[in-house]
């Protein structure tokens, strides 16, 4: 996959798709894939994930990180892959992962939706175990925005975010976790994201960011990973919409309510107050 970065970085694709264009279908897939223990070992380290039998919920986005990578930076996909902005997430669990359990990955891709802020894109991904039974699945949702003139409706948002802070349901748990300096670095080089806004300030700050921030997909599975509930080793749904970037390092607070039923949790900034990311963890009937 090492080799598919340069030509992401110098690619001219533009922003948006052009008027009266959509995506055609990309897809790509490996027939035989087994986690390696150490690379599992290193992950589980740096989300927080347990020590057991069992794959973490948001591990096979990581084996699939090069079929992503190859169907987003293929030369029918359209649009400049930099300028996607990761929004939202859904995984499907529909049993345990048993750790030393190969299986078959597929990533595809297709068409795209016109939101208000600009352009939608849904990459899925499919984990199947040797004998094509699906237990595994993902939908990763992506924007290219739309430049706005005037005053940007991003304010306006990230206000609404921030004021819902002032409201706490009831039963609410919290802990806490650090995400570290070179976290983007050391999970980038995990998970095969590269994208320069993780990996140091200076980077960073040639896209606008203030300093070098978290990988989404960190955020989320180190959420998954403190989540006081027994539904991640059965069939489960986990929903994730992702808010303000966690800037690098930081000291971060996880809400969560509910139990049995399914689990609502927001991921904030030490103070309580900027949410990081907002989701769901529901069992599937």
């Amino acid at each position: 996959m090492w080799s598919l970065y340069p030509k992401v970085l110098v690619g001219r694709k533009p922003v948006l798709l052009r008027a009266g264009s959509t995506v055609p279908l990309i897809e790509a897939q490996i027939d035989n894939v087994c986690p390696d223990a150490a690379h599992l070992r290193a992950y589980r380290v740096i989300c927080g994930a347990a020590q057991d039998n069992w794959l973490p919920i948001a591990y096979p986005h990581v084996l699939a990180s090069g079929l992503h990578l190859a169907v987003l930076s293929h030369e029918t996909f359209p649009v400049k892959l930099l300028g996607l902005v990761h929004v939202r997430n859904r995984i499907r669990q529909y049993r345990g992962l048993p750790a030393d359990q190969p299986g078959k990955l597929s990533v595809a891709i297709e068409g795209h939706e016109d939101t208000d802020r600009g352009q939608e894109f849904t990459l899925r991904t499919q984990w199947h175990d040797p004998d094509g039974e699906l237990l595994w699945e993902e939908e990763c949702v992506f924007l290219s925005r739309r430049k706005r003139s005037g005053a940007s409706s991003e304010v306006g948002g990230r206000e609404k975010a921030l004021a819902d802070a002032a409201s706490r349901p009831a039963g609410l748990r919290t802990t806490s976790f650090r995400a570290p300096a070179g976290l983007g670095r050391s999970y980038g080089l995990l998970g095969g994201d590269l994208n320069p806004i993780h990996l140091a300030d200076l980077s960073a700050k040639m896209f606008g960011f203030k300093s070098a921030i978290a990988h989404g997909m960190w955020s989320l599975a180190r959420t998954a990973s403190d989540l006081d509930s027994e539904l991640l080793q059965i069939r489960c749904e986990l929903n994730v919409a992702f808010k303000l970037p966690v800037f690098l390092p930081s000291w971060l607070v996880l809400e969560q309510w509910g139990q049995n039923d399914g689990i609502d949790f927001t991921l904030r900034d030490g103070q309580g107050q900027r949410p990081h990311l907002s989701g769901s963890l529901r069992p599937l009937q």
